[in-house]
């Protein structure tokens, strides 16, 4: 009789997945297949009916006597159990580089947001260097403005000196204001002096004047009456 399967031959490891993972592999072992022929079986299923038909071949042997289909049967099974572990290794070497895959993708994702993060940074930097740049020539525009306004005008030393010069003119001007006052007071005192004297001339020359003409006036009469006598 051919050997019957022990417990070793018929255990399948299992892979600790989540989940969602557990439920797309179970999807994915009843559906999928292992050939790209049209209507090929499922890994399980194939691995299914090689198991029925062991188990078959065993109940005909056992009642025939006779080992040979159990042995085929028993090999197709045993090839079948090799390749599903097979495929399931394969799964399992998908699955631990998608892990990585991932692994990598959330160290490459992390590193971006770090780089997206750092130029968002950058970019506020950058963004206030430009106000605080626009500020400061805003600042030098006016400042060049005031200057060529500046330059129409005269120097503060030059005005200081023209200032002092102006002051120093006015002083020499009221020096001589003042004096040509006081020269024109003395002129009209000496003029009021001089009408004072006219006025007194004319006075004197009236009265001796008149006195002469008094005097003629008497020797006129006197030489009259020696005349009569």
């Amino acid at each position: 009789l051919a050997r019957r399967p022990t417990g070793a031959m018929a255990e399948v490891k299992k892979v600790s997945v989540n989940t969602d993972e557990e439920a797309l592999i179970k999807k994915r072992l009843l559906t999928q297949t292992t050939t790209a022929r049209p209507g090929a079986d499922p890994p399980v299923k194939k691995l299914t009916k090689k198991y029925v038909a062991y188990v078959n071949a065993l109940a005909e042997d056992d009642a025939n006597g006779d080992g040979a289909d159990a042995e085929r049967a028993r090999e197709a099974w045993l090839k079948e159990i090799a390749l599903y572990e097979f495929n399931m290794g394969r799964y399992r070497a998908v699955a631990s580089a998608n892990a990585r895959e991932m692994e990598q993708y959330a160290s490459a994702s992390a590193a971006v947001d770090g780089e997206v993060r750092g130029t968002k940074d950058e970019i506020a930097e950058l963004k206030t260097d430009l106000d605080s740049a626009r500020l400061d020539r805003q600042h030098k525009e006016e400042y060049e403005a005031l200057r060529r306004l500046c330059t129409q005008f005269p120097s503060r030393s030059d005005t200081t000196a023209r200032l002092a010069s102006l002051e120093a003119e006015i002083a020499e001007l009221e020096t001589e204001s003042e004096a040509t006052a006081s020269k024109l007071d003395l002129r009209k005192k000496q003029f009021a002096l001089l009408l004072h004297l006219v006025n007194e001339l004319q006075g004197e020359l009236a009265e001796e004047a008149a006195e002469e003409a008094a005097v003629a006036q008497q020797q006129a009469a006197h030489e009259l009456e020696e005349g009569e006598m």
